[in-house]
């Protein structure tokens, strides 16, 4: 990897440790570029440290965070909102029918 992309990795590292504002902001602009939730959650994980993330959690241990995020496995509400925590993100649901570009 070349200096100049791990020094930005390296900043963006510690932005995303230092506060939800920026995990949030982060994960919001992984999902426009088209990253489906599940990797820019791994994305987030993996930059700020799978240890750290579960801190910022509080009740899940570090192999049950990366089981998680394997695309394999099952997820609840209630767990995707614990994993989401972190970033800020509170999930809500909508009626699409009454969007108007819905047939």
């Amino acid at each position: 990897m070349a200096r100049r992309s791990r020094d930005w990795e390296e900043g963006l590292s510690k932005d995303l440790k230092r506060t939800i504002k920026a995990r949030k902001e982060f994960f919001l602009a992984l999902l426009d570029e088209g990253y489906e939730w599940r990797e820019a959650l791994d994305k987030i994980v993996k930059l700020v440290g799978v240890k750290e993330y579960c801190e910022f959690i509080g009740d899940i241990k570090p192999s049950n965070l990366l089981n998680q995020l394997n695309s394999d496995s099952n997820i609840t509400i209630e767990t995707l909102e614990r994993l989401t925590k972190p970033l800020g993100i509170e999930l809500t649901f909508r009626d699409k029918s009454k969007d108007k570009n819905v047939a």
